[in-house]
């Protein structure tokens, strides 16, 4: 087994891109939660204007960054189980990224 060592890594993180990302997907996901919680699930849909047979959204992912075949991803879901519903998709981001890296020794070419 060849032993890797990461001698360096410069790693940026746009916490105001995470964080927007985060609250664009949470809120809705959250909203329909206690809705749902509070009230049943059907007077949720109806209160969120949906239609009888629309899931409320119980997730959802953004992408945070990607390197050499790697990606990061920020993944709200619930908790414990299985569950069916909706689930939101943010556009890809730029959160996460690597700028400088070097590995044994050797600095490796990263993409901005």
């Amino acid at each position: 087994m060849s032993k890797v060592e990461i001698n360096s890594m410069n790693v940026v993180v746009d916490k105001k891109a995470i964080g927007q990302a985060f609250v664009t997907l949470a809120a809705p996901i959250i909203a329909a939660k206690a809705l749902a919680d509070r009230y049943g699930e059907e007077a949720a849909k109806t209160m969120l204007e949906l239609e009888p047979k629309e899931d409320l959204d119980k997730a959802g992912q953004v992408v945070l960054g990607t390197y050499n075949g790697l990606v990061c991803r920020l993944v709200i879901e619930p908790e414990k189980g299985s569950w069916i519903g909706g689930s939101l998709t943010h556009e890809p981001i730029k959160g996460i990224t690597i700028q400088k890296m070097e590995v044994n020794g050797k600095k490796l070419k990263v993409g901005a």
